[in-house]
Formats: structure tokens, sequence, C-alpha cells
């Protein structure tokens, strides 16, 4: 697959950097096994409250009573994780778990091993690469940070999360091109999931679908597809 076209690498990170049985078996129960303390410490800013607040009074899907106390509010974010919710406060706050047990040594990432030696040869290449997740940019930075291959922050030169869009909308990667300042058709974005390709190519981009071991079955699509970076150069 040729790829020297391209002048940015846009990452995916669930199942495409990192196992999506990382996400889900570690940093998922390592963030409900921390919401009651984390609530107890009375740390969420009051917008952040509300935000949540706001959501749980309007979700179909939670059955429980919601509120500011410290119990009803951990009550409904494992709820959202139950649920597999990309929420923006719980993204927030699963952000700020996550920094305290990466910094404590509770956590470390994990990378598939041939992510590194592909970011380096970006570099090398004198390209660029940033990272679209759902996660929150400060959750993202952790897991590049904390990382079983080092530090991977210094080969990135962008985040972006839901902030910016859906990631299954076309109007977000418009707005991530903008904002690196590189024409859509030269940016390059990596994912497991066809619909976020979709939505890439429809915004101008190119896409390639990573097929690594735990991903998901995805629906039939034209885009390519690999199951490494090990033999793609820059």
């Amino acid at each position: 697959m040729n790829i020297k076209e391209f002048d940015l690498y846009l990452f995916d990170i669930e199942g495409t950097t990192t196992p999506i049985e990382f996400v889900h078996k570690v940093l998922f129960p390592y963030s409900v096994g921390k919401f009651d303390e984390f609530f107890r410490s009375n740390s969420l800013e009051k917008e952040w409250v509300e935000k949540l607040l706001e959501e749980g009074k309007n979700d179909p899907t939670y059955k429980g009573k919601i509120d500011d106390s410290p119990q009803r509010l951990s009550d409904y974010c494992k709820h959202l994780v139950s649920v597999d919710r990309k929420s923006s406060p719980l993204k927030e706050i699963q952000g700020r778990i996550w920094k305290q047990g990466y910094e404590s040594g509770e956590l470390k990432s994990s990378m598939f091993e041939d992510v590194s030696d592909f970011l380096n040869r970006i570099q090398t290449a004198g390209k660029r690469a940033a990272v679209y997740s759902s996660g929150s940019v400060q959750a993202q930075k952790l897991i590049f940070e904390y990382s079983n291959s080092g530090n991977l922050t210094g080969y990135f030169s962008g985040y972006f999360d839901t902030a910016v869009g859906g990631k299954r909308e076309s109007s977000s990667y418009t707005k991530i091109a903008e904002q690196l300042k590189i024409a859509p058709e030269k940016i390059l974005f990596f994912t497991d999931i066809k619909e976020e390709a979709d939505a890439a190519v429809e915004a101008g981009l190119k896409a390639t679908v990573l097929e690594r071991p735990g991903n998901n079955a995805q629906p039939a699509h034209s885009h390519p597809r690999i199951s490494s970076f090990q033999n793609l150069n820059p």
C-alpha cells in the first residue's frame, strides 16, 4: 500500500493503535472502581456536574435517580460506562481518574508493537501525525505518554476529541483539516470502524480500516484494509 502522497496521518486509538481489550478490560473497569472516591472528593467543577445532571435527566436508558449527591453521580457514570456512551462529562471524569492512575504507576497503556516504529517513520519522512478519538484529549495524551512503548507524545502535532463533533459525522473531519491547515485529500485516517472511514472520505480525506486481533467485524466496505502498520512507508 503506497501512502507517500499524504502529508498527515490521523489515528483513531481503540482498535487502531491500542487493543480494544485494554480499553474495555483495563481502563473502563479502573474508572468504574474509582467513581465513588472521585465524587466524594468534590473535585468536579459545577459546570461539569450540571452537564452530567442534564444528561442524566434526559437519558431514557437510565432508570435510577439522578441528583448532585456523590453516590448518584457515581452511579450514573457507572451506567454510562455499561452502555458505552460517548458522553463528554464522562470522558472528562475518566480522563482525570486515569491521569491519577498513570501518574501513580497503577496504569500503563498498551500499544500494538508496530505503532512506535510507524510513528518514527512518519516523523523521519518529515510528515505529521495527529489523533482523533472519542476519549478526551487529556485521556489521549495519557495513553501515548504512559505506554508500554515509552512516551510517544512527541510524534503528534494535534489531538482531537468529540468537541469537534462525532466520529461518524463528515463535518468533524472537515474541522480537523481546517484546524491543522491541511487539505483534506492530504490526510489519511486510520480507524477500525467502517462508518468513521465513510465519514472521513465524505469530507475528502482518505481512510484505511484496521483489522486488528480483537476488533469487531465490520460491514462490507470498499476502504483499504490492513492488519498492521509494519510495511507502510510514508
